[in-house]
């Protein structure tokens, strides 16, 4: 019976048989599950279905520095680039530590940052040899069969369908998104983004020469169902990077300049073959189009885009802190919207708004030196080799990685510019995974390591102390960003349907409780003690006598908040509002105004000025006016809308 085992000590497909090679294995499917089940859970997005991945990537960490232990390659070498990235983590720490106004919410921007930069770390170091690097990407686009399947059932069969996130409570799909493909997303601009930056690499794959035919054929199927997933976002802005795809694709696929010629041609009759008839057919279609042209559609893009470039350059160096771009744009005293966004949907921008120049160009300088070098290596490597008893040409394996990893990171750098790619975890990762082939295919190892015994251990050692200090900071931030978003959640419901006043008072217990534990988790999160303030005020319901006692609870945690972060509007709203259930209205009035101040755009704000006005006859018309452009921000603002009529009644 033949061996397994050759005669150089490699078994077929897996490698050397040693065990560097097998903890190189044990890495490359925890890269895989890691962006995989980032993919099937929302994109990562959510905090409660985030805090699944910290132990994969504690696992990641520790498995890299066993790899280092037991690998006996002498020398060691790593890839030197991702230390390139090192001066801008540092400074996004910087900013989280001194800058920010928001620190709480750049810690969340900060455990990204470290995220991709773990990735990119083990995946240039480790994943050897091709076969590693197979493996990989299958995993990685396995899930796309998963999201396509969700987006085609939801467009077709049930619209409120949405992916499981292994919550323990129900997720429903947000009402402006029915009739749209969202994948295993929640939202379509990400779904779209997802498989705009898949999409290259199929068609790469199955338009050049060189995996077999019917590997070929099996790309092509998929990247059409990359299109029709597209097209079913129902979007526009994916359909113009769609059409730049498939013009620009051509050029790296074929080496003849008339087929580089139709190539194109044929993708630009695809994109206004599928566009035309939906324009002219479809009622739906047309709804959209018409209301992406508005504020409430896609153009709000150009408002954001507009507010992030002004913050930028209010602060140019040094931005405006992490994470507070959406707290400044609540702030801003010339912008007004009813939909409060997080991000400018152009990531670029954030960068700039949040880190300033400096830290715009720590990030962009590194990363586009990398991809100028792997372009410079693809035009000198042949674009066809002839191989011994095989017909015809094929590409060499170095310009098809070369390929695969430009169209992936180029595709990444365009929807850097039109979403939100960088707060959906996911999305972020596809980019370093096609970010590393480039660096794998193009850049030697250059980083060399003592291979020593007690360095050995020592490299296993280190990895567990990273392991520990990252999860030691992540998880309890992550946690309790979670329990504060299920809280305000949870909380929001109970107000609306009016639950506390009916005398059920276990509901929010609750809510107070998840609130003190997301404070005992993370101190330093505003947006909890505010909740709590909140949360402590609809007690009064429950014990009005007590209201002065249930105001001063209220008002010690609305307190801490504005300790935390004096410029922050909410902090003073619930202040103001935790001071007027106490009948200090002196001081509720001078916080409320402080909101209404740093906030003067704002619905909520105006909201709630003017439902402590209207407390007091001889300012009824000073409350009229001030709900009244509560509502001009806010139409759908059902709490101003009540207190409208209630002050137009009396």
């Amino acid at each position: 019976m033949p061996s397994l085992i050759d005669k150089s000590g490699n078994i077929a497909y897996f490698g050397r048989l040693s065990w560097g090679n097998f903890v190189d294995w044990l890495v490359t499917f925890c890269l895989g599950g890691i962006i995989a089940l980032s993919t099937m859970l929302l994109g990562g997005v959510r905090p409660d279905t985030h805090l699944l991945l910290l132990p994969l990537f504690v696992c990641l960490i520790v498995l890299h520095g066993l790899w280092l232990a037991v690998d006996q390659e002498q020398p060691k070498r790593l890839s030197h680039v991702p230390v390139f990235f090192l001066p801008f983590l540092a400074w996004v720490a910087l900013s989280v530590l001194s800058v920010s106004p928001t620190a709480w919410r750049g810690w969340y921007e900060l455990i990204y940052v470290l995220e991709a930069l773990i990735i990119l770390w083990v995946l240039v170091s480790n994943v050897r040899t091709r076969a590693h690097l197979w493996a990989l990407i299958t995993i990685a686009l396995s899930p796309a069969a998963y999201a396509i399947f969700i987006g085609f059932y939801q467009f077709f069969q049930n619209p409120s369908k949405i992916a499981t996130a292994l919550t323990e409570y129900g997720l429903r799909l947000s009402p402006e998104f029915l009739g749209q493909a969202t994948g295993s997303f929640a939202d379509p601009n990400s779904f779209a983004a997802f498989l705009l930056i898949l999409l290259p690499s199929m068609l790469i794959a199955g338009l050049v020469p060189r995996l077999p035919t019917i590997l070929r054929i099996l790309c092509l199927y998929i990247a059409v169902m990359f299109v029709v997933g597209i097209f079913l976002t129902q979007l526009l802005w994916p359909l113009a990077l769609l059409l730049i795809v498939l013009v620009v694709l051509p050029w790296v696929c074929f080496v003849k300049t008339s087929r580089r010629v139709w190539g194109s041609l044929l993708g630009v009759c695809l994109v206004v073959l599928a566009v035309l008839p939906q324009i002219a057919l479809s009622p739906k279609f047309q709804e959209r189009a018409s209301l992406a042209m508005s504020e409430e559609g896609e153009a709000v893009r150009l408002v954001l885009w507009q507010e992030a470039l002004d913050i930028g350059l209010d602060q140019p160096l040094f931005g405006a802190g992490a994470g507070s771009f959406s707290a400044e744009f609540e702030q801003s005293d010339v912008v007004s919207l009813q939909k409060l966004p997080m991000t400018p949907h152009n990531d670029y921008l954030l960068i700039l708004s949040e880190y300033g120049l400096v830290g715009g160009l720590l990030f962009l300088l590194p990363s586009v030196c990398v991809v100028w070098w792997a372009l410079r290596q693809w035009r000198a490597e042949p674009a066809r080799v002839k191989l011994k008893d095989v017909k015809g040409t094929i590409m060499p394996p170095t310009k098809f990685f070369l390929s695969i990893g430009l169209a992936g990171v180029l595709l990444f750098a365009l929807c850097l510019f039109c979403s939100f790619v960088f707060y959906t975890p996911a999305l972020t990762l596809y980019g370093v995974l096609f970010f590393a082939i480039l660096v794998k295919s193009g850049l030697a190892r250059r980083l060399r390591l003592p291979s020593g015994g007690w360095m050995r251990l020592g490299y296993f050692c280190l990895s567990i102390v990273v392991a520990y200090g990252f999860y030691s900071i992540s998880a309890s931030r992550v946690e309790a960003q979670a329990l504060e978003l299920q809280a305000r959640q949870r909380l929001d419901q109970i107000v609306e349907q009016r639950v506390h006043v009916s005398g059920n008072s276990a509901l929010l217990d609750e809510v107070i409780e998840l609130y003190e534990a997301a404070i005992l988790l993370d101190p330093d999160n505003a947006d909890a003690w505010i909740g709590l303030s909140a949360a402590h005020c609809q007690l009064f319901f429950r014990n009005p006598a007590s209201y002065e006692y249930i105001g001063k609870l209220a008002s010690d945690s609305a307190q801490r908040a504005i300790d935390l972060s004096e410029t922050y509007w909410m902090g003073w709203a619930q202040l103001g509002i935790a001071q007027g259930l106490s009948g200090m209205d002196a001081d509720a009035e001078v916080a409320l105004a402080r909101a209404l101040e740093l906030a003067p755009n704002n619905s909520n704000a105006h909201y709630y000025w003017a439902a402590y006005v209207s407390h007091f006859k001889e300012r009824r018309d000073e409350a009229i006016a001030s709900v009244q452009r509560a509502l001009e921000i806010n139409p759908n603002h059902a709490a101003a809308r009540r207190l409208q009529q209630k002050l137009l009644i009396l």
